[in-house]
């Protein structure tokens, strides 16, 4: 569908926010979803490109026109990684540009769930965010989620995103870099490691989205100690709906086995996964 880029600013020398005004997009999205993204006048690189939705909010009307006729704005966070990021990074407010979603499946809270541990680095932490708002939302309604831990890793301080958002949804916050620039100096799983070895909610389940190497040691921790753990896997795909193939994971199963990220994920249960 066409839309309108209603913002695209840097926060930080590293990571970009784009605001995409989208009138046919749906007001609201279940955290783990992602959409498709390419600027309208680039011919090079052709194919679209997959983000993971931070939020859904409301555009200010325009001054003189009715009340309540403002899009939906989709918010992504973004770093600019190679010719696609390039290319949208030079975006401005009011070009058209060509997005597809919301995609995929999304991360669930079971009815007796008392504790989430969120886990992210680098870009994967705006799925999670979007997941610590739905837990914000819901908390002490229908469920009755006790505790909300994050974890939050990266490089540099500039890889630490979003702290704000999980601090207003009454998370506790852990940091760690690898250059020691912020929080604890080391690796996110060192903190977390012996964090799953303390005395918990016997009903708690880990969410992680990020680096490959982060995603399946989390998931080794959530093995070791036997507790549910749903991975965000991130891929590259041309179409997102599962009609290039181009995006296959390999799964548990008879011989090799494999499920595309795009319509059978994003989201998965990590002992679902092969880990190399």
């Amino acid at each position: 569908m066409h839309a309108i880029v209603a913002c695209n600013r840097p926060i930080s020398s590293a990571y970009l926010h784009l605001g995409i005004a989208a009138p046919a997009f749906p007001a609201t999205f279940r955290a783990g979803e992602f959409m498709m993204i390419r600027p309208s006048w680039v011919g090079d690189p052709f194919l679209p490109r997959a983000f993971s939705i931070y939020r859904v909010s409301s555009r200010p009307s325009v001054a003189g026109s009715p009340a309540g006729d403002a899009p939906p704005v989709i918010e992504i966070l973004y770093k600019v990684l190679g010719r696609g990021t390039q290319c949208l990074s030079r975006m401005e407010p009011g070009q058209e540009i060509e997005i597809l979603g919301p995609l995929g499946n999304a991360f669930t809270l079971p009815d007796d769930l008392e504790q989430a541990i969120l886990v992210a680095g680098g870009i994967g932490v705006p799925p999670i965010a979007a997941l610590a708002a739905q837990v914000a939302q819901i908390r002490n309604s229908k469920f009755e989620i006790r505790n909300l831990e994050v974890f939050l890793g990266g490089k540099t301080s500039e890889d630490i995103l979003c702290v704000k958002d999980f601090e207003e949804a009454g998370a506790g916050v852990h940091i760690t870099t690898e250059d020691g620039s912020l929080g604890t100096r080391g690796l996110i799983t060192d903190l977390l490691r012996p964090f799953l070895l303390t005395p918990h909610a016997s009903r708690l389940t880990l969410y992680t989205c990020g680096p490959p190497g982060m995603l399946e040691t989390v998931a080794r921790l959530a093995e070791e100690s036997a507790v549910p753990c749903q991975v965000s896997v991130e891929a590259n795909m041309a179409c997102g709906f599962g009609a290039c193939m181009g995006c296959a994971v390999e799964v548990k199963g008879d011989g090799k086995s494999y499920k595309l990220v795009c319509k059978d994920g994003p989201v998965f249960d990590s002992r679902e996964i092969v880990w190399r």
